[in-house]
């Protein structure tokens, strides 16, 4: 899988306050990637919220102003309690700021002579549905 950040075409505001503020919790000091040493100036960041989902309620089913999904098993099981294998889920907040996602160097690119160096990757919590048990036949929730 290609994970190429490009340069953005234009300044958002938003996002070099959050690629920033992720930036500097990523790092020990606050300033020097932990991995390759360069600073932040030296990155091509992308960050941003963790995504996990779990099954909305009933009370959240009957409400409209309440923003749910649906979630399909990936192997196309079905789930008991469930019609056709999806589910209704909403998303939860696991984290007051944004995490750092993916990390890239240029200055490590440069001395290697490749385009890019991936330095960080966060591979977890990118749309994890959570609170659903396929184990047991008789209980599709877990408590």
């Amino acid at each position: 899988m290609d994970r190429t950040l490009k340069r953005a075409k234009r300044r958002n505001k938003k996002r070099i306050e959050r690629n920033t503020g992720a930036w500097e919790r990523f790092c020990p000091d606050g300033v020097h990637c932990r991995f390759c040493g360069h600073d932040g100036s030296k990155h091509l960041l992308s960050s941003g919220q963790p995504h996990f989902y779990r099954p909305a309620t009933e009370g959240e089913r009957r409400d409209p102003t309440v923003m749910l999904y649906r979630h399909t098993m990936p192997d196309g099981g079905s789930i008991p309690g469930s019609e056709s294998g999806t589910w209704l889920v909403r998303r939860m907040t696991v984290a007051a700021r944004a995490e750092l996602i993916t990390a890239f160097c240029t200055a490590c690119a440069e001395s290697i002579g490749t385009h890019q160096v991936l330095c960080y990757q966060r591979n977890l919590a990118i749309g994890e549905v959570v609170g659903i048990d396929t184990r047991h036949k008789d209980l599709a929730i877990a408590a």
